[in-house]
C-alpha cells in the first residue's frame, strides 16, 4: 500500500524535519508510528495522505508515485485515502448530516450516501447518535465520528493523527479494538501517537519517529 524511500522535508528556514525516510506498509496492515511533539508525525501522515508535496524522495501510494501525479489523479489518488486530524472538529450539525455532507459533496446519490452513512456509523458504533449534535458529543465519540467520517467513502487508506489524546485509558482502549475491528481486509490504517501504545493495539506494528528519522521500519 505505501513504499517510501529516502524522502527528506525541511521547512522553509532550512531546518531538516524528516531526514532519509524508508517506510513500507503493506495492504491490510495495521502500523503505529510514535514520536514525541513536533518530531514530524503530522508532517509525515499528510505526506503519506497526498495533502502535502514531497520535496525529496519518493512516496509511492497504491501504486501512484506522488510526487509526480496531475491534479486529476492526485485527487482520486486522495479519495482513496481517509484522514482523520489531530484536534478533529466536526461540522454544527448533527452527526448523521457531518457525514451526508461529505459524501454529497463528493458526488455521491442520496441513495449511495445513505448506504455509506449507516455503514460507517455501524462499524463505529455511533448508529444511535446519529441524531445528536456533533460538537455536543463526548471526547470519545468524536474520535468515532471522526473515523466514521474517514471511512465513509470506503478508503484503502486510513490515517489517524493522535486519536487518543484528550481520553481516559479505558477509552484508548475502546478505540484501539475499534481500530482492530477493522482492520481487515483491504484497509491499511497508520495512526501516529506520542504514545503509550494503549491496551489493545499491543499485535500492531510499530515504528518509532526519532530526530526526523524512522526507527524499526
Amino acid at each position: 500500500m505505501i513504499q517510501v524511500s529516502e524522502l527528506h522535508f525541511s521547512t522553509e528556514d532550512g531546518v531538516k524535519v524528516l531526514e532519509d525516510i524508508h517506510l513500507r506498509v503493506d495492504q491490510g496492515e495495521l502500523m503505529v508510528i510514535l514520536g514525541p511533539a513536533a518530531s514530524g508525525k503530522s508532517l509525515l501522515l499528510g505526506l503519506l495522505g497526498a495533502q502535502i508535496t514531497p520535496q525529496r524522495g519518493q512516496i509511492l501510494v497504491h501504486g501512484r508515485n506522488v510526487g509526480r501525479l496531475g491534479a486529476d489523479k492526485m485527487l482520486s489518488l486522495r479519495r482513496r485515502i481517509g484522514v482523520v486530524p489531530q484536534g478533529f472538529m466536526p461540522l454544527p450539525r448533527t452527526v448523521r448530516d457531518n457525514i451526508v455532507f461529505k459524501l454529497r459533496a463528493l458526488g455521491n446519490y442520496r441513495e449511495q450516501a445513505e448506504e455509506k452513512v449507516l455503514y460507517a456509523l455501524e462499524t463505529t458504533g455511533l448508529i444511535r447518535k446519529q441524531g445528536s449534535e456533533a460538537r455536543e458529543l463526548s471526547s470519545i465519540d468524536r474520535v468515532r465520528l471522526g473515523i466514521s467520517l474517514a471511512i465513509c467513502h470506503d478508503p484503502l487508506l486510513l490515517l489517524i493523527d493522535e486519536p487518543f489524546e484528550g481520553l481516559s485509558e479505558d477509552e484508548k482502549a475502546e478505540v484501539a479494538r475499534l481500530l482492530c475491528r477493522m482492520n481487515t481486509g483491504h484497509l491499511s490504517i497508520l495512526v501516529a501517537t506520542r504514545g503509550p501504545v494503549p491496551t489493545g493495539l499491543e499485535m500492531s506494528r510499530r515504528v518509532r519517529l526519532v530526530d526526523g528519522m524512522v526507527k524499526g521500519a
